[in-house]
């Protein structure tokens, strides 16, 4: 008797996991996941003070539908897949045309705020997909990875 409720016991452990795991996969980010490597020196691109932002192609830096990077502090950066959550196989965000806190995508009509990657407006259901932004302030090269 003890065997068989023992037996239930691990059986029950074991379907509790498998349904935590589901959950979880529900929470991963629309956007497919992609290696991203990118290093470049700062003083070459639009990020010479906090509140400015460059947007990368998928050819220059990577990540799925390219990087949206934008800096934060003196030392500290943020960096967006331009992919949207919407659709993320079809659909790219862009920096908004003279406003570098935020980005939008046409396809949608989301905007994004880039300190965060939140969504401001429209349908996105999730905020844009983040990378590891690490900078190195000695020889100004900031380093974009998973």
């Amino acid at each position: 008797m003890r065997k068989k409720a023992s037996l239930l016991l691990v059986f029950t452990g074991l379907l509790s996991l498998i349904a935590v795991q589901s959950c979880d996969k529900d929470k991963e980010h629309p956007v497919p996941y992609v290696m991203v490597d990118h290093h470049f020196n700062i003083i070459h691109y639009d990020l010479a003070a906090p509140g400015f932002s460059h947007q990368f192609s998928r050819s220059e830096a990577g990540g799925y539908r390219g990087i949206i990077v934008y800096r934060l502090s003196t030392d500290e950066f943020r960096a967006y897949d331009r992919a949207c959550p919407c659709d993320p196989h079809n659909c790219t965000v862009s920096i908004k045309e003279g406003d570098m806190l935020r980005a939008t995508d046409p396809c949608c009509g989301s905007t994004f705020i880039l300190i965060d990657g939140s969504v401001e407006t429209g349908d996105a259901p999730a905020p844009l997909k983040e990378y590891r932004a690490i900078f190195n302030a000695g020889t100004n090269r900031l380093h974009i990875t998973n």
